[in-house]
Formats: structure tokens, sequence, C-alpha cells
């Protein structure tokens, strides 16, 4: 019995879910690295710079950020704490609820949002180099997303709260 525990613990631990998992850990690292070196920027402040610059009135509510980018509430007002003191983003008042502030990215925001971009093609091209030929990549692209999201419908309400938080 104890075998076959840990015979399917190693079948796990080599599986596709291991190899996503570390795929996308260290995909993340070497993103926050080339962040920080480019535009002093972390993964979570490039992205909620990302989704409110990429809203199509150009302003964004807590609220949008703990939907698009999985963040608690809590950790989404401390990103856009660091934001606003380095003057990349700007609250306001919302005129249709008091209750809600809205972000909008500033001038500086934008620039530094500009700068930190070439990144991500940086590494696209990286990726592809070692991927195949573009057929197998746009198919590996379309696997993958088909598979993020699976994942997003495939768990519970209860499950995609647990994951939310920094």
């Amino acid at each position: 019995m104890a075998d076959e525990r840990k015979d399917a613990g190693t079948a796990a631990a080599a599986g596709t879910v291991n190899e996503l998992l570390m795929a996308g850990l260290e995909l993340g690292q070497v993103l926050e690295r080339g962040l920080r070196e480019r535009a002093g920027l972390s993964v979570n402040q490039f992205n909620v710079l990302r989704v409110v610059a990429g809203r199509e009135t150009g302003t964004a509510h807590a609220v949008d950020l703990t939907r698009v980018l999985g963040m608690s509430s809590a950790h989404a007002t401390t990103v856009l704490h660091q934001l606003e003191e380095r003057g990349l983003v700007q609250r306001h008042e919302s005129a249709m609820d008091r209750r809600r502030r809205a972000v909008t990215v500033t001038d500086q925001g934008r620039e530094l949002l500009q700068a930190a971009f070439p990144l991500l093609g940086d590494l696209e091209d990286r990726i592809s180099s070692v991927l195949g030929p573009e057929e197998q990549r746009l198919h590996l692209r379309s696997q993958l997303r088909q598979l993020r999201l699976a994942l997003r419908h495939g768990l519970t309400a209860q499950e995609w709260d647990d994951c939310v938080g920094p």
C-alpha cells in the first residue's frame, strides 16, 4: 500500500500539472526580475497597470482587479497604494458610486508601462525559439488557453475564493 502511494506521488511529481507549475514559477521569476530591472515594477504592479490602462474607459476599480487578476481586495488596495505613491496611478471618487474609487494610469505610469512591455515580447521570442515551428506554437498556445479556461470553470466558487491573494 505504501509503495502504491509512493508510485502515485512520483507519477504526480513527474506529471503535466507539475511541469505547468514549475514552468509558471520559473516564468514568473524571470518576468519579476526583468520588470524590476527595466521598470522597477513587481509583476503584480505591472499587471495592475496593464489592466487599468487596457480598460476601454481608461478607468478601473479595485473590484475589476480582484476579478481579472485574482487578487484579494486587500492586496489590490495595497498594490494601488504603492502605484499611487510613485505617481503611476491616480484614484478619484467615482461619479456613480461614492463608496468606490476610480483608478486611472498617469502619463508617468503609461511611460513606465510602455518601457516594460518589450519584456513580454522578449520572453515570447525566447520561449518560441525552443517550441518549434509556428504551427506547433499556435497549437500549444490554444491548448494552454483551453486548459486555463477549463481549470477556471472547473473550480468551485469556494476553491476559486481560496486561490485569491497576493
